[in-house]
């Protein structure tokens, strides 16, 4: 699978390098922000990966995307309680399923029976 004509490796080996060159040349970076800023990418590309290969498995892609994004915002200095954090996580994986509720299929009808799988790009 390639991303805009690359293997989602030499992307997030990409983003690697730029943000170690943006911390040694203009915007020092911890080791910490540079490590969640890496972990974003990484969960932006799965994000990608999932919507691509399985859509039908986007919520954990989305939510790991959320996750991600609190992790920067918590390294960068934003200070929210641990209350705060728990309901950010839950709007987000509650507008995610809200979202793609409707354009998943579940593997088995009611009886039991398999179900034919419909790809979102098939809606």
């Amino acid at each position: 699978m390639l991303i805009f004509g690359r293997e989602p490796a030499a992307w997030l080996a990409l983003v690697a390098a730029l943000v170690q060159g943006v911390s040694a040349f203009f915007f020092p970076l911890t080791i910490d922000q540079q490590g969640v800023i890496n972990a974003l990418a990484v969960a932006a590309v799965g994000l990608i990966t999932a919507v691509i290969v399985k859509s039908d498995n986007v919520l954990p892609a989305i939510t790991g995307v959320g996750k991600a994004l609190l992790a920067l915002g918590l390294a960068f200095g934003l200070n929210w309680s641990p209350d705060a954090q728990s309901a950010a996580m839950i709007l987000v994986t509650a507008v995610a399923a809200f979202a793609i509720r409707d354009r998943v299929t579940a593997p088995v009808n009611a009886q039991g029976q398999p179900v034919q799988q419909v790809s979102l790009r098939e809606v």
